[in-house]
């Protein structure tokens, strides 16, 4: 099974567990049966999860890489959850003004933003993007529409 589909799957399975008790000790208990303790994926933002390396865009996700061609480190957003880039580690900095390459699996529109110009442009479903040379490594902030 992909790495992908198996975090996907204990994910639906703790959210599923979660539907009919609410509280913040649930939400601890979903967040610990999603990320294992001690794990690099444990500082991540809640709906964020990272990519191996040429690990294609899971379904109902906003994906980012650091590099053009869908290359490079890389991270997953599901659909509905604001991030701040400055969140998700990558190279020697952050995600943060240094994506190049998205695509949008989710079945919503995507927010790019750009808050040091104060900008915003829609990502829609299905769609790929290539960073054009005046947007490249801009993003700071991702959004749902």
């Amino acid at each position: 099974m992909a790495n992908w589909k198996a975090r996907l799957l204990v994910s639906a399975t703790a959210l599923a567990a979660c539907a009919t008790v609410t509280g913040p000790a649930v939400s601890a208990a979903a967040q610990a049966a999603i990320v294992p303790a001690g794990s690099a994926a444990a500082d991540l933002p809640p709906g964020v999860v990272q990519l191996n390396d040429g690990e294609d865009c899971p379904p109902v996700t906003l994906c980012l890489y650091r590099d053009y061609g869908r290359q490079g480190p890389a991270y997953g957003i599901g659909a509905g959850y604001k991030v701040d880039l400055k969140q998700l580690p990558m190279g020697d900095g952050t995600a943060a003004n240094n994506v190049s390459s998205w695509v949008n699996h989710a079945r919503t529109v995507a927010v790019l933003i750009d808050a040091d110009e104060g900008r915003a442009r829609p990502l829609f479903p299905g769609q790929p993007l290539e960073e054009p040379e005046a947007t490249n490594d801009t993003v700071d902030l991702v959004d749902w529409a």
